[in-house]
């Protein structure tokens, strides 16, 4: 009798383990510069990320699928972004991504993505030359229509009746000036701060370059005794960080949204111990338009697939944080959010005026 114990001991093992299911893994990849002067920005959005993953994961997964993680580092670095994009396409698991949070490296990772039939969601990336790959999607405005909505809120909001543009090669410069001109306003143009030394009476100055840029060009106006305000397309504090106390008064308009939801702040404050920067809410918003098109693909498909994910994603419709998200067929957002942002005494973020 005694022997037959190890036995039952050993069948009710047996069936527990049977009964122990495992759900099957899926992934989703963030590409972002996790290194290197815009580590922050990558660090932004990665708790965005995993505040959204954990959610669905929370509720249990994605159509019995549990979704894991790939995050990898381009360091905001062009030469680097095809590589990572590379990788995550030779991982059969991943069926889309999330990134690069800089013109530069998405322009250069996108052929890849496209040619690798892998889906990208771009947050706040606003450079021209997406629209020619289809498996891309621009989450936030394009230069033009960020360029034309700087114009009419200097015009309208502002007052102001004497623009100036500098570096006027930039594609949000030209927009900004194609839309002073549809009002009727002349335009200055300058090529350096030397030359606007010899003239200093325009109401406010527009520049088209990144945020350290930025910082740099508002040191020397200062410094040159320009006192009028710079606007531009800064998303990011390191202008202010940068430029310190002068960085006072500058404006800046973006599609990085701080948007003012508790529970999305709450749960991001559980993760990271701060405060979500301006390039986590596009991101949040982008992991949940992601894993709702994978839903959808394997409701249609029965499992699964990358060419699912696209197809769902190009008929998508989404409610955000930062508003209502549908693609149009160049793959980029329809009425993206648009915010103008002016640095106060505190420094960064600043003050939303839009």
């Amino acid at each position: 009798m005694g022997s037959r114990w190890p036995l039952c001991f050993l069948l009710s093992a047996l069936a527990l383990v049977g009964c122990t299911v495992t759900k099957p893994i899926i992934k989703i990849g963030l590409v972002a510069p996790f290194e290197g002067l815009y580590r922050d920005v990558g660090y932004d959005a990665l708790y965005a990320v995993k505040l959204a993953l954990g959610e669905w994961n929370e509720a249990g997964g994605v159509e019995g699928y549990m979704v894991e993680l790939v995050a990898l580092d381009d360091s905001g670095d062009p030469a680097q972004a095809p590589g990572r994009a590379s990788e995550l396409i030779l991982d059969p698991l991943v069926i889309g991504a999330i990134g690069h949070f800089d013109d530069q490296t998405t322009l250069a990772a996108s052929p890849v993505y496209h040619e690798g039939g892998l889906t990208l969601m771009a947050p706040a990336v606003t450079a021209g030359g997406l629209e020619n790959y289809p498996s891309v999607f621009r989450l936030g405005a394009s230069e033009e229509v960020l360029g034309r909505a700087a114009t009419l809120f200097a015009w309208e909001e502002l007052g102001a009746r004497r623009l100036a543009v500098i570096d006027e090669g930039s594609g949000l410069v030209q927009a900004f000036v194609a839309a002073a001109e549809g009002l009727g306003v002349a335009v200055l143009s300058y090529q350096d701060v030397e030359s606007l030394k010899k003239d200093v009476g325009f109401d406010l100055l527009f520049f088209g370059g990144r945020s350290w840029e930025g910082a740099t060009l508002l040191l020397r106006l200062r410094g040159a005794g320009i006192e009028a305000p710079l606007m531009g397309c800064f998303n990011r504090p390191y202008l202010a960080r940068w430029a310190g106390e002068v960085a006072k008064g500058t404006l800046y308009v973006t599609s990085a949204l701080l948007v003012d939801d508790p529970r999305f702040t709450t749960g991001y404050r559980g993760l990271a111990g701060t405060d979500p920067g301006p390039q986590a809410a596009l991101a949040y918003d982008a992991t949940h338009l992601l894993l709702a098109a994978l839903e959808r693909a394997i409701e249609n498909d029965g499992r699964p697939t990358r060419e699912g994910v696209l197809a769902a994603l190009r008929d998508q419709a989404y409610q955000g944080l930062t508003g209502p998200i549908v693609f149009n067929e160049k793959g980029e957002q329809i009425d993206p959010p648009i915010g103008v942002y002016v640095i106060d005494e505190s420094g960064y973020p600043g003050k939303r005026l839009k």
